[in-house]
């Protein structure tokens, strides 16, 4: 992890091997195991080498400031800028930072104050106040004497400031700047909630109003203060002065260099000049346990403690981050070339069978296996590589066989059966016998109560001769983990069956749990199976696993580096703190609710009841959006789609452990994972998103709380919402203009269908009402006649009047019977409404005479233009609506007088039909209208012609219907 500030220090690089498997190779003979012990030896020298205490390679820094804010962020004061730390990342915010650039770079001191500020004294400009949210810093104006601030603290709204022998008190309100003391050399400025003190040769001083008032006499060695109370290390004493005046004291072995306040300001935590970390009670300075282990020793400047249980140690050797450490190391190395350890539990004692050196017990002063007994073992046979224990005897897997110890009679044999000297490499107990895998034979199934063999399956039959592990089931079934994959067998039906392999690593232990297989692997982390051997899931990627323990429910596994903690319900992996530092192998064993594991250095001792797991701080630690960076995250709004957004992330765990893994959703969809600590997003289509994001600590839990960023994307002018609802108004216009127009054609096609109905029904029920009448009128007509001739020829007057009375009867009589001829008479009466073969030259003045003697009108006609430039197409489309035209305003109006006009004008055919009345008047209507209008509507709209109609008033009105030529091309 990168977070050196300085190049005065050169950072230095470690090269680092990853230990191999310890089955990974076939081994015939003791020579050739030992081949590749300078390869663990390695592996040992670089484990045991690293402590507790995490180093961070940081220069040296000037002032040996650091403080937390209160998102969580570290940040250090030093010589080249403020840094801002976030367990991960650095950002180094300096005069050559383009984002966020500062007028200096030599920083002495910084403290947190209101609104996320920090309040920085420089070494060359001053003091500022930076904002942490968005990276401005803004000059405090202060009237004093140097450019340099050493030390600066703010208190009931004052700003304290150490200036070259100088006590200065700044009210920002009014800038007023006031001298508190004058030629005094200040080493340390704290203040508690109530008072301001500082310390100097001469002792510790309180502000009162504008003077000091001496606190303690003499030189301190540090002092520091909590919200109630100062802190000093004076000698071999440690003193309290708290803010109501009470002073308490008590003596130290050593002498303290450092004190800080804890997080919750309950206790005080100091460093000794010998490295030792003491912790107090701050109520009564009463002495505290705690799981820090001892640093190097060195000359200490500051120490922090973190809201995470992180010491911060700043030193003259750097920063050292510290935590506390749950487990307890026991150094356990046998005079063996790989210090591999093997552990069971028996008579309440542990048992440690060594690679190479045989039996033995944890503890020096236990007679439970005698030194003697190893004695017995042949040379490979010390080579162990499992133990099992049970009743009174403890069972041991070697090279050379399977060994037993028997505890009542401290001796040690050879487990008498046949062939037993194959190299074993691991052992299963389960319902009174033991499964032996062997590292070229296959595996053996040994009955501890018969003390034979029930079984030995070759290693022919299996997917490889090398078992590495073996998992007994219900129902004489097992599961064998071989050097290239695993078989499910069946003892019973004598069926062997391999398993898809999913990775390349060996798989070097198995374990059964409700239902589920769990295989752990040599560097491809841990497959979950189903009992009929189908992948569930695979998690941890990438992690050498070793061999795994079920204890206290949950799974414990081996790993190289590292002690892990598995839920099997949840698969929730969970490292164990501060044993990042071991590479473990062998299977642990539960010994008075603790866990002991080995690894290549000795013993590790686990508490069960492990500390309560941190909810870390999810943040965004920086956003950059298309190239443009800022602290932290706000509402981000972007132009476009193309535009990229990159998100920094970060979980606020100091900690030292498990990489951080981060997912997101987006918009309450599906969990993604992240790429790193780095979320980018692109091409995100118009409109809202709201992300949500997890991490997890330093021991691989997911934390409860989350980040969350909003990202806009705009719309295009014509996508914008606001034009939706201006497309949502026009298609809703538009669909009732639609409607209108449905609604004006139902009408018009039923007015039609009216008409056509009427016309049928009236006319036969009109012509015989005409008929009826007519008989009347001619019976009428007949009577009046015979009574006037009667009457006439008995008086013999009016001859000549009755003459002339009879000619006009006579005529009435014939217009009578032809009318009556007319109705009565079935042929179909010829109607002039075709064209047929004619042309409008020869038939319009035919029409015009066969109005003239039908409905006695006049009908004139002016043809402006000559029959061969007129297609007879539309020579008999036009004489059709002149028909039309003129019957409609013969039946339906009192016109007696039409023009016709024809002419071509501007590439289309012009008709214009005139009337002395107001005939054409009603053609405009779109729902009272009949068959000759409805067809002249119909002619027009295919046509793509132009229909108008004219009311003129008193001079009559006239129709106008215009007709492209190109139609008819």
């Amino acid at each position: 992890m990168l977070f050196a500030v300085m190049n005065v220090t050169p950072q230095k690089k470690r090269l680092r091997a990853s230990p191999s498997s310890l089955f990974s190779i076939k081994f015939t003979q003791i020579n050739q195991w030992c081949r590749f012990a300078p390869l663990f030896l390695l592996f040992s020298s670089f484990f045991s080498c690293l402590s507790s205490a995490a180093t961070l390679n940081v220069p040296y820094i000037h002032s040996g400031a650091i403080t937390q804010d209160n998102h969580g962020f570290i940040w250090l004061a030093t010589r080249n800028g403020l840094v801002r730390h976030d367990s991960e990342n650095d950002i180094i915010i300096s005069n050559n930072n383009k984002n966020w650039p500062l007028p200096f770079n030599w920083v002495n001191d910084i403290e947190v104050i209101e609104d996320n500020k920090l309040l920085v004294a420089t070494e060359t400009h001053k003091l500022w106040i930076f904002d942490t949210t968005t990276g401005e810093a803004t000059e405090v104006p202060v009237d004093i004497h140097h450019n340099s601030v050493y030390q600066v603290t703010a208190h009931q709204g004052m700003y304290y400031l150490n200036v070259h022998y100088k006590l200065y008190r700044i009210n920002p309100l009014t800038q007023v700047t006031e001298v508190i003391a004058d030629d005094v050399e200040i080493s340390f400025l704290e203040h508690t909630k109530e008072h301001v003190y500082i310390a100097t040769a001469d002792g510790v001083f309180k502000v009162v109003d504008s003077t000091l008032e001496q606190v303690a006499v003499g030189p301190i060695s540090t002092m520091s203060a909590s919200e109630s109370a100062l802190v000093i290390a004076k000698g071999n004493q440690l003193i309290t002065l708290s803010d109501d005046n009470k002073r308490n004291s008590i003596r130290v072995n050593s002498t303290l260099t450092a004190l800080t306040a804890s997080h919750d300001m309950h206790s005080i935590i100091a460093v000794d000049n010998l490295g030792e970390i003491h912790k107090y009670q701050l109520s009564d300075l009463t002495a505290l346990s705690h799981n820090y282990p001892k640093i190097k020793t060195a000359r200490v400047e500051t120490i922090y403690h973190d809201s995470t249980g992180v010491l911060w140690i700043l030193s003259n050797r750097g920063i050292e981050k510290v935590m506390r450490s749950i487990a307890k190391n026991i150094p356990k190395v046998f005079d063996v070339d790989i210090n591999a350890i093997a552990l069971t539990m028996h008579k309440n004692q542990l048992i440690l069978g060594s690679y190479g050196a045989g039996l033995s017990t944890l503890s020096k002063t236990s007679q439970l296996i005698p030194a003697e007994i190893n004695q017995n073992f042949t040379a490979r046979a010390k080579f162990i590589t499992d133990v099992y224990a049970d009743d009174s005897y403890i069972y041991v897997a070697t090279f050379d066989g399977l060994w037993q110890f028997d505890s009542i009679n401290k001796t040690l044999e050879r487990v008498p059966f046949a062939n037993n000297n194959l190299l074993l490499l691991s052992m299963r107990y389960k319902d009174g016998a033991l499964y032996l895998a062997t590292n070229a034979n296959g595996l053996i199934k040994f009955d501890l109560t018969s003390k034979q063999i029930d079984y030995h399956i070759n290693g022919e039959l299996l997917s490889s001769a090398e078992v590495l592990d073996i998992l007994p089931l219900s129902n004489n079934k097992l599961w064998a983990a071989t050097s290239v994959g695993i078989d499910m067998i069946d003892t019973d039906k004598n069926i062997i069956t391999p398993i898809e392999r999913f990775g390349e690593a060996k798989v070097i232990s198995l374990l059964e749990y409700q239902g589920k297989v769990f295989a752990t692997t040599n560097g491809d982390g841990l497959f979950i199976f189903n009992m009929q051997g189908e992948l569930l899931s695979h998690i941890a990627k990438n992690i050498v696993f070793a061999f795994m323990t079920y204890i206290n429910n949950e799974i414990w596994i081996a790993a190289r580096p590292g002690l892990y903690r598995l839920n099997p319900d949840t698969y929730q992996l969970t490292l164990v703190p501060n044993t990042e530092q071991y590479s473990f192998s062998k299977k642990q064993v539960l010994l008075n609710d603790k866990v002991y594991a080995s690894h290549y250095g000795g013993i590790l001792e686990v508490p069960l009841t492990i500390e309560n797991s941190i909810n870390a701080k999810i943040l965004i630690s920086k956003t950059t959006v298309s190239g443009k960076t800022q602290l932290l995250n706000k509402t981000i709004n972007i132009d476009s789609p193309n535009d990229v957004v990159t998100l920094e992330l970060a979980s606020l765990d100091f900690r030292t452990g498990q990489k951080k893994k981060f997912k997101y959703q987006i918009n309450g969809k599906d969990w993604n994972n992240t790429n790193g600590s780095q979320l980018t997003l692109t091409g995100l289509s118009s409109g809202e998103y709201n992300i949500e994001i997890m991490g997890t600590n330093s021991l691989g839990e997911w934390s409860k709380y989350k980040a969350y960023a909003d990202i806009n994307v705009a719309y295009p002018w014509y996508a914008h919402p606001n034009s939706q609802v201006i497309y949502i108004i026009f298609f809703v216009l538009s669909a009732a203009y639609a409607c209108w127009l449905l609604y004006l054609r139902s009408r018009s096609i039923h007015h039609v269908h009216q008409l056509l109905n009427n016309e049928i029904e009236n006319q036969s029920q009109s012509k015989s009402n005409i008929r009826r009448k007519l008989l009347q009128v001619q019976s009428l007509i007949n009577e009046q006649c015979q009574d006037q001739h009667d009457a006439s020829m008995i008086d013999g007057s009016g001859i000549n009047e009755s003459k002339t009375d009879d000619k006009a009867i006579r005529t009435i009589q014939s217009l009578i019977d032809e009318c009556l001829n007319d109705l009565t008479s079935k042929k179909p009466e010829i109607v002039p409404n075709k064209l047929s073969e004619s042309t409008l030259s020869i038939a319009l003045p035919y029409l015009a005479e066969y109005f003239h003697q039908q409905y006695h009108v006049l009908m004139k006609l002016e043809l402006n233009v000559e029959d061969d430039r007129i297609d007879h197409a539309m020579q008999t489309v036009i004489y059709r609506i002149i028909y039309e035209a003129i019957s409609a305003a013969i039946k339906n109006g009192n016109g007696g007088i039409f023009v016709v006009n024809i002419q071509i004008a501007n590439n289309k055919i012009w008709l214009r039909i005139t009337d002395n009345e107001q005939s054409f008047a009603q053609f405009s209507s779109k729902i009272n209208f009949d068959m000759a209008m409805y067809y002249i509507r119909q002619v027009a709209k295919k046509f793509n012609a132009t229909f108008h109609t004219y009311d003129n008033q008193e001079r009559g009105s006239e129709m106008i219907l215009s007709i492209p030529l190109e139609k008819f091309s």
